[in-house]
């Protein structure tokens, strides 16, 4: 049997491949789109099944740990975290990408709340377990987000014509392993508790700061596909992914850097920053400009991992206690993820009908006008 910090530590390894899947394909996106003659549109609806996922089984997810166990949770992400990476390699393509997509929103739904409460159980349980295993997966998420994207553009630039890259056989190597040895983990839950479902709540006062994570997220989701596709297609198949996955390592570093700003400070930052970046990519992406594309990818990762989704997510953390508060962050996670999605579906069927130029510019200006109101709201609110 292993210690109790081994084991949390498994429960951590177990969220970052799931976390894993959701990113290694990252630089294929553009790719897969260009050269099945696919438009910004079809990649930004393929990559939106993540979210449309997450947000219609949240309900039913959220509550399954405490009614089945932790451990068959886990497992369960883990195996459709390797489905997703099995689908992608044997069948590289825009449909292929929407199944993995819903295979990636499922897995990350069952292993969310799940390993939260067995990693700090196995961890000895008290507040000292919980902060252990809280730790250790903060940093498994927060590793896989920002390395997988990295870890495929590096197999892709060692290895050009290799299809798909290293990193998936890699991946259903570490999903099986993991498999293999979470199975023989104790499961903690003493006994199922009733109830399938947990509706989201949103706690008075945190309308603004929530909504904030719309434009947020939804400028990420926007600099992971169409800007992809809108590049790929003008030839330029390496710049996007390379925007994209600085956008996600100084985003998730940026958490660690700006995380003791108070909440409604750091979202009026944050959109501060977001429209400044997003500009910075509109007009590299639109002009072809290389430095103008990097450097404000990196600035929106700021401005939204940075910022807003981490000052939002305080903000409804402080306005609600006990089995209110996981309901309303689930019901922050809800905002998000259709920012995450909705957003750049509507962004890439506009590249489709008006062309990069000016869908670009008109979506900056929406983000100009949407920006100023939440930024006079939680002025307000704070």
């Amino acid at each position: 049997m292993p210690q109790p910090a081994h084991a949390a530590l498994l429960v951590g390894l177990a969220v970052g491949a799931v976390g894993l899947a959701t990113t290694i394909p990252l630089p294929l996106y553009g790719e897969m789109a260009a050269r099945e003659g696919h438009g910004a549109g079809a990649l930004a609806a393929a990559f939106a099944c993540y979210a449309a996922t997450v947000i219609l089984t949240a309900p039913l997810l959220g509550p399954l740990p405490d009614r089945i166990g932790r451990k068959p949770c886990v497992l369960l992400g883990i195996a459709l975290a390797a489905v997703s990476s099995l689908v992608l390699s044997l069948w590289p393509s825009i449909p292929a990408l929407a199944l993995a997509r819903v295979a990636q929103g499922l897995g990350m739904g069952c292993v969310a709340g799940a390993a939260a409460a067995w990693g700090a159980e196995l961890a000895g349980g008290g507040a000292e377990g919980g902060r252990r295993a809280a730790g250790v997966i903060a940093l498994a998420t927060i590793g896989s987000f920002g390395a997988g994207g990295i870890l495929t553009l590096a197999a892709i630039l060692a290895w050009p014509a290799q299809r798909p890259p290293a990193t998936f056989a890699l991946h259903l190597a570490l999903c099986l392993l993991l498999l293999v040895l979470v199975a023989r983990l104790p499961e903690t839950l003493a006994a199922p508790q009733r109830g399938w479902l947990r509706l989201p709540r949103f706690p008075p006062g945190t309308l603004a700061t929530t909504c904030a994570i719309l434009p947020g997220w939804g400028v990420t989701g926007t600099v992971l596909t169409a800007v992809q596709s809108t590049l790929a297609a003008g030839g330029q198949r390496l710049a996007g992914p390379v925007a994209a996955c600085g956008m996600m390592l100084i985003g998730v570093l940026a958490q660690r850097w700006f995380r003791q700003v108070a909440p409604q400070r750091a979202v009026r930052i944050g959109l501060a920053v977001l429209l400044a970046g997003a500009g910075l990519t509109f007009i590299g992406t639109a002009g072809g400009g290389l430095w103008p594309l990097l450097l404000g990818g990196a600035v929106v990762g700021i401005g939204s991992y940075g910022f807003v989704y981490p000052g939002g997510l305080a903000a409804v953390a402080e306005a609600a206690s006990g089995e209110d508060r996981a309901r309303a962050v689930a019901g922050y996670f809800v905002l998000a993820h259709l920012g995450f999605g909705a957003v750049p579906l509507l962004v890439g069927l506009a590249i489709d009908g008006l062309g990069a130029g000016p869908a670009l510019a008109g979506s900056w200006a929406v983000l100009l006008l949407a920006s100023l109101v939440l930024w006079r709201a939680t002025a307000r609110s704070g």
